[in-house]
């Protein structure tokens, strides 16, 4: 059995590896509709559907949409 120490070392290097910095951004392909266009057409697959997406930190796309220079 590990000690309370090592689980928490792998609970930490979880959180700052998966969860620390991430954050939800509009979708690119639906701009946040959650689907392609309006007309009934299925939900979108880049953002399963949400609206938003999950990005790391570091990507150019965490302030918004990407813009072009």
């Amino acid at each position: 059995m590990s000690t309370w120490l090592e689980r928490k070392a792998a609970r930490r290097a979880h959180y700052d590896r998966y969860v620390r910095g991430w954050r939800l951004v509009m979708c690119i392909a639906c701009m946040g509709s959650g689907r392609y266009d309006h007309n009934g057409s299925p939900p979108c697959s880049s953002c399963e559907g949400t609206g938003k997406e999950r990005v790391p930190p570091g990507d150019p796309r965490r302030n918004g949409v990407l813009r072009k220079p």
